[in-house]
């Protein structure tokens, strides 16, 4: 990894705040220097503020080079908003248009795609081969637990940090991804957070119906509190407040016969 790093000598990174991002822009800024790399993050009505908090935080500590780029284009693109399965394809290869054009030409631009990516439906992997950018997690076979393995043995910060995805993710395939949505997933999240949910998502179906996604741990916790988060959910326009009884589980979007 650091001779892989090494050779690239000055990289721009399509930061996320993520867990696989933060690694290897950890691991760049050790091997290259902080001011061979750029951070790259793409700020849009996707992006969940507290993945956008840490990343803005973590590269101000570490004194890493950071741009935010305006990526409020997502809800104005009619084959995003249409949502079809391939939609992160469409999304990924805007964005990464879009850094391509905000990094000069001597720096490569690499992504946080590993190999477990593989072993779920990411569309978005296409764009990135198609944009010809690398992957070298993904490339040199560096899967989820052993990022984390290597963050914790390193002190990366957050790398005990649960999964994050865009919120278009908590959207059904073929549902029309809209602001309003967004901003109701954003909310009711944000309320779950502060009750110390870590990992919660909270899937809008219809519209109008909340079902609400935690660890098999934690789905007592939501049923003792239902009265509350019912109250909450509702009042930000959520009609019908579920909870899936099976618990969150990685790629459970993908888990449908539209694919």
């Amino acid at each position: 990894m650091e001779d892989y790093i090494a050779k690239l000598e000055k990289i721009a990174i399509a930061y996320s705040g993520g867990v696989d991002s933060t690694f290897l822009l950890a691991t760049s800024a050790r091997v290259l220097g902080e001011e061979k790399v750029l951070a790259l993050t793409i700020q849009s009505p996707l992006t969940p503020p507290w993945e956008l908090d840490f990343a803005q935080t973590f590269c101000r500590d570490k004194g890493i080079r950071h741009l935010l780029l305006d990526g409020s284009f997502v809800l104005d693109d009619d084959v995003i908003v249409s949502n079809p399965p391939q939609r992160c394809y469409f999304c990924k290869k805007r964005m990464l248009g879009v850094m391509q054009k905000t990094t000069s030409r001597d720096h490569v631009l690499i992504t946080g795609t590993n190999a477990s990516d593989e072993t779920d439906f990411r569309p978005g992997i296409r764009a990135e081969e198609e944009m010809k950018v690398k992957t070298p997690l993904r490339e040199l076979r560096f899967t989820k637990d052993m990022i984390r393995a290597y963050s914790k043995v390193d002190a990366i910060p957050g790398f005990e940090r649960p999964p994050a995805a865009c919120f278009a993710t908590r959207i059904p395939y073929g549902e029309s991804v809209t602001e309003e949505k967004v901003r109701r997933v954003e909310e009711a999240e944000g309320f779950l957070r502060n009750l110390g949910l870590d990992l919660v998502r909270v899937r809008v179906l219809f519209g109008d119906t909340a079902c609400i996604e935690v660890t098999q741990e934690d789905v007592k916790r939501i049923l003792d509190l239902r009265e509350e988060i019912s109250r909450q959910l509702k009042s930000i326009g959520l009609k019908r407040v579920t909870l899936d009884l099976e618990g969150y589980r990685m790629g459970k979007l993908n888990m449908t016969e539209q694919l």
